[in-house]
């Protein structure tokens, strides 16, 4: 049987984790035994797959910050190339040529940190000064002006959406076992509840298969049961219609 030969020039060696063992920040080499004899590879600090930048601390700071510099200059290039916007086109503009920046594969990355949240707003909130009719208006008064929600509201909504995808089988099967599901009927929560596992790092507790379950389990079982994802999408927003972190991004999901 032939197999392909690694080419160790084309590879490249990221560790991930705070384990001594994995990591070796202060080598330039990374060793790995290879059909009898040593690669020497090269070792990495982040690397990008699929359009995200990945790297060892997995606190996705360089992602980020590169994906709001580059957000930042699109509001420059429609200002050049269109005068005076009303609201519906701004939305049009906005909504394909920035945000989308900013929200691809959010689910991977989505910060946690008061800091690296409000930078990611800062977009949004050049933006909307955009519009003259309401420039002069808060943060919180352009989006409801404009009909559109925070940043960080979006990316919650957004992790919701994956976790109806990921339990109806929207995805390949061998994805679900991320989300384990609690079939205590003594609990409360509804007929898809997750189980919350402890975690002892913050890697872990923000991580995507964790963060969501406590958000997940109060959703009730109008919202979470439902065939298609238009539908959940529609009895989401009906059911978070009123939270304020609809239009305050400092603000977080509160029970209803």
């Amino acid at each position: 049987m032939w197999c392909m030969q690694l080419n160790a020039d084309k590879c490249k060696a990221l560790t991930l984790g705070k384990s001594m063992i994995l990591t070796n920040n202060s080598s330039t080499t990374f060793d790995i035994p290879y059909n009898g004899n040593i690669l020497h590879l090269e070792h990495i600090s982040s690397m990008k797959d699929f359009g995200i930048t990945i790297d060892s601390d997995l606190n996705f700071k360089e992602h980020i910050y590169s994906k709001i510099k580059r957000a930042f200059s699109m509001p420059a290039i429609i200002n050049r190339n269109f005068f005076n916007l009303d609201k519906d086109t701004f939305k049009l503009l906005y909504k394909s040529l920035v945000r989308s920046l900013l929200e691809y594969g959010h689910s991977i990355w989505n910060p946690y940190r008061i800091g690296i949240i409000s930078d990611l707003e800062r977009v949004q909130k050049r933006a909307t000064r955009m519009v003259r009719s309401c420039k002069k208006l808060s943060y919180d008064d352009r989006l409801r002006f404009l009909e559109i929600p925070t940043l960080k509201y979006r990316r919650t909504r957004g992790d919701m959406i994956e976790v109806f995808k990921i339990l109806n089988g929207f995805y390949d099967t061998s994805v679900a076992p991320i989300l384990m599901r609690n079939y205590d009927t003594r609990t409360r929560g509804n007929d898809f509840k997750l189980i919350h596992n402890r975690s002892r790092l913050d890697i872990k507790k923000y991580s995507f298969s964790n963060r969501i379950v406590s958000l997940w389990n109060r959703l009730p079982n109008w919202v979470v049961l439902c065939e298609t994802i238009n539908g959940f999408k529609n009895n989401l927003d009906k059911f978070w219609v009123s939270q304020e972190l609809y239009y305050n991004w400092e603000a977080d999901i509160v029970n209803i």
